[in-house]
């Protein structure tokens, strides 16, 4: 038998790679994926850094020495001046410097000197030096303005964020004048990048809220860069864009602009392409990706010291530094206090912004950059293609050892394309996924292939046993038991011939949708065996064409009765099965025929199976028999005569008089009603018969109109079901079914207990009223509705249907329904005599 698709081991491989492919963009796979990078960068040849690099260093000394940030600008001023001093490449501020400091003092300098100005004149000159010396003193803004124009090539910093604005008024819009230090010589897209350029990763990432220096700064300025921050979501630095865009604006980073002016080079010497994914510093092509991105190498120290000359900006502000240190150098100044700017992620270990940007430059001037990945990781998608085709097809081909032997060097082909991409190559390819769906691919896939090994064992030991059960099943005719083991079973051609010949003894017992069934089984393993695809037609065609449900004889909603040529009349024991009389909640009557005698007799079928199973069903069955027999010792002209019970095709059966003539219930209808001497004449009847049924200790439990035939032309009347209605204690079948019939139960009935006869005669009353009246005395909207009412409420006067009736057909009724059950008539005869009574009366 084929295995369902789910459990394959080409589905087991695929459904693990897509679900890795579709988290692979989630926050661990990602930090997994720069794990292994930071392994393979750790493990690369160990370069000295740019010498041509100093960092001046914003850090705890300096705010204890200088006191706690920010600080006036004049004393970042005086850094830069003493700085600018030894000639430095260029100077990096990587400071904020977006707003102003504050004012307010400078204020009122301002007017002190106006009022000066027109009360006295000429006079009080030397206050007015003091005055200007004050406000120039207090304009920190401006002091730094003059030394940023005095000293030699200054590159600012321009924090951003790649996080979403909270509004359109959050969106920079560049000034005009800042305009001019972006980048000019740029190849952009003739149109806004689609969803094929993303997945490609050619798309330069956008900052559209950034902070850029004040007018008075970036005027003196050399360059203006974007600056790494921790201002996004992202910590990440090891991989850093080179470029970012804002509106129509192509902004370089403070790294890239260091590189460039500390070569000697000016902006309009870095060429960017960012439709085919392209930069350039002069002629030297920059290995990037599709995005304009870099990753740079970080740098270690000798002796576990820091990979640059730092010096603490303290020891610039008073002068404790020599101006060689900074002599050709590029300078970077920025906050390196962990408490103060908060630490990106490296390959080695966190650090600060303005180290992150020290590194790249070393790396830019040093040529020590690796490519990122190009065209959105395709050799990522190759590598998880081969992995995935081999969990799916390659794998399952081995056994446990060989596979993971296979495996094994699989992932060490991975590692090695990995390392020596980075390391040789300079080129990260991220295979991470690839490593981690192989792993535990192979994991699920071994696990199953392992579990399956153990069980196969187990099934075959089972199989065998199951294969010795079915067989002794259907032979004892238990064909249902036989089938669900044979099901069990490991096929082969012994057990394809077992299960033909059950087919074959489904179609003995005109169980035709089970033979078809097994035939279908059959056919699932074998198609060609003996004639089995021509018994699954007929089988099929026979059950379609006669709507036999589910085709089962021990179905008691289906007919036995079949009137297709070739196909012999059923049997039920000893009695041959003619045509189908009607139908019942739990089965059919039929016409049947005793061969032996020519006795016509009525069947009644049931299937106790369907309806009741485990302990129920044994003491359903043991009652029904019981009481069958019991009712079939009675011996009165208006109980109909049972002359045999049985089972059969899992159907219990009785097997009664026929009866000519109609049941009550067609007279139950306002039009049809019966004259109401007519009805005396039945009720009396019954209540005898009902009394000679329960002096032999007979309960009925289900007397309705149904269940009294009445033949018009001969006035014969007779009690049916006497024997089947004992199910009715069973209360409710496995299918939820109640059994019986709610609008003539008793109170006791109801609720569960023990009835004798004087439920009967309860269920007799209710029949009489509806006789009478067309009217059931009981009506309800639902099944707890009905039995509050006939427990509860008392019914209407039947005399409001029938005022033509006497009095004391009242009384009858009232005292047949009274709810207390010792107030009720004690006996059939009791309820008889008062009809006897009661007739006389009537006109």
């Amino acid at each position: 038998m084929k295995s369902a698709y789910w459990k394959t081991d080409w589905f087991i491989g695929l459904t693990v790679t897509v679900f890795f492919l579709l988290i692979s963009t989630t926050g661990p796979m990602r930090q997994l994926d720069w794990f292994a990078y930071d392994q393979a960068v750790r493990f690369s040849s160990t370069r000295p850094a740019s010498q041509d690099i100093a960092v001046v260093t914003i850090d705890q000394k300096s705010l204890r020495e200088l006191g706690a940030w920010p600080w006036p600008r004049d004393m970042l001023a005086r850094v830069v001046g003493r700085i600018s001093k030894a000639k430095p490449r260029v100077i990096g501020l990587a400071v904020p410097l977006d707003t102003r400091q504050s004012t307010r003092g400078l204020e009122y300098i301002r007017q002190l000197q106006e009022i000066f100005r027109q009360n006295w004149g000429a006079t009080g000159d030397s206050i007015k030096r003091i005055l200007k010396k004050a406000r120039t003193g207090l304009d920190t803004d401006r002091v730094l303005a003059a030394a940023l124009k005095k000293s030699g090539p200054v590159v600012l910093a321009m924090p951003y964020s790649d996080a979403a604005p909270v509004s359109e008024g959050d969106v920079t819009v560049l000034e005009p004048a800042l305009a001019r230090l972006m980048l000019r010589d740029v190849v952009r897209p003739e149109s806004e990048p689609g969803w094929l350029d993303r997945l490609r990763g050619r798309v330069v990432p956008e900052a559209r809220v950034l902070h850029p220096p004040l007018a008075d700064f970036y005027r003196y300025a050399r360059g203006v860069g974007h600056y790494p921050t921790r201002a996004g979501s992202d910590p990440n630095a090891r991989i850093h864009s080179l470029v970012v865009r804002n509106g129509e604006h192509y902004i370089p980073s403070m790294a890239l602009v260091l590189a460039t002016v500390g070569q000697g080079l000016k902006l309009s010497d870095i060429h960017a392409d960012a439709v085919s994914g392209a930069l350039k510093i002069g002629d030297e092509a920059l290995p990037v990706n599709g995005a304009l991105q870099v990753l740079p190498h970080f740098y270690e120290g000798s002796d576990g010291g820091p990979a640059f000359r730092q010096y603490a900006i303290s020891d610039v502000f008073k002068g404790n530094v020599p101006s060689r240190a900074f002599h050709k150098k590029i300078v970077l100044i920025g906050m390196t206090d962990s408490g103060t700017v908060l630490p990106l992620e490296t390959p080695r270990g966190m650090r600060t912004p303005v180290m992150v940007t020290a590194h790249t430059v070393s790396s830019l001037l040093n040529g020590d950059l690796y490519r990122p990945p190009q065209n959105g990781g395709a050799f990522t998608f190759v590598a998880l293609l081969v992995v995935a085709l081999y969990l799916m097809f390659i794998l399952p081909r081995f056994r446990i050892g060989t596979g993971l032997a296979l495996s094994t060097l699989l992932l060490f082909a991975l590692l090695n394309i990995h390392f020596i991409s980075i390391i040789s190559r300079s080129t990260w390819i991220p295979l991470a996924l690839p490593m981690v769906v192989l792993v535990l691919g192979h994991l699920v896939v071994g696990f199953k292939h392992l579990l399956q090994a153990r069980l196969g064992r187990v099934y075959s030991e089972l199989s065998e046993a199951n294969r010795m059960l079915g067989i002794s099943f259907q032979g004892q005719g238990q064909l249902d038991m036989a089938f669900d083991k044979y099901r069990q079973c490991i096929v082969d051609d012994g057990l394809l011939d077992q299960l033909y010949n059950l087919g074959l003894d489904y179609e003995r017992k005109r169980q035709f949708n089970k033979a078809e069934a097994v035939f279908k089984h059959i056919l699932n393993h074998d198609t060609r065996f003996r004639d089995v695809q021509e018994r699954l037609y007929r089988n099929k065609e026979i059950s379609q064409s006669f709507a036999l449900g589910t085709s089962s004889a021990g179905n008691g909603s289906s007919t036995l009765v079949l009137h297709t040529t070739g196909i012999q009349k059923p049997m039920l024991g000893r009695y041959q099965v003619e045509k189908e009389l009607g139908r019942g909640a739990m089965g059919m009557v039929y016409l049947g025929q005793d061969p032996k005698i020519g006795r016509t007799v009525a069947i009644k079928t049931m299937s106790l199976a369907q309806e009741f199973e485990g302990e129920k069903l044994e003491e359903v069955r043991a009652r029904f028999f019981r009481e069958a027999e019991t009712a079939g010792r009675l011996n009165h002209p208006n109980i109909v005569t049972i002359y045999d019970v049985g089972e059969d095709q899992e159907l219990a059966y009785i097997a009664m008089d026929y009866l000519k003539g109609d049941s009550l219930l067609v007279h139950c209808k306002p039009d049809n009603l019966l004259s109401a001497d007519a009805i005396f004449d039945i009720m009396i009847k019954v209540a005898e018969a009902l009394d000679y049924a329960h002096e032999q200790n007979v309960v009925h439990r289900d007397i309705k109109p149904a269940n009294i035939m009445y033949d018009k032309e001969s006035g014969t009347v007779k009690i049916t079901d006497f024997g089947v209605a004992c199910l009715t204690d069973a209360s409710k079948t496995k299918t939820g079914t109640i059994l019986g019939s709610p609008s003539y139960m008793s109170p006791e009935q109801l609720a569960g207990k023990k009835v004798d006869g004087r439920s009967d005669l309860f269920a007799l009353t209710i029949t009489f009223y509806q006789l009478l009246t067309g009217e059931l005395p009981f009506i309800g909207e639902s099944l707890a509705s009905l039995m509050y009412k006939i427990a509860n409420e008392k019914h209407p006067d039947v005399r409001m249907f029938r005022p033509d009736l006497p009095s004391c057909v009242s009384k009858i009724i009232n005292k047949g329904l009274h709810k207390d059950i010792e107030r009720r008539f004690q006996s059939g005869q009791q309820l008889a005599n008062s009809l006897m009574r009661c007739r006389e009366r009537l006109e």
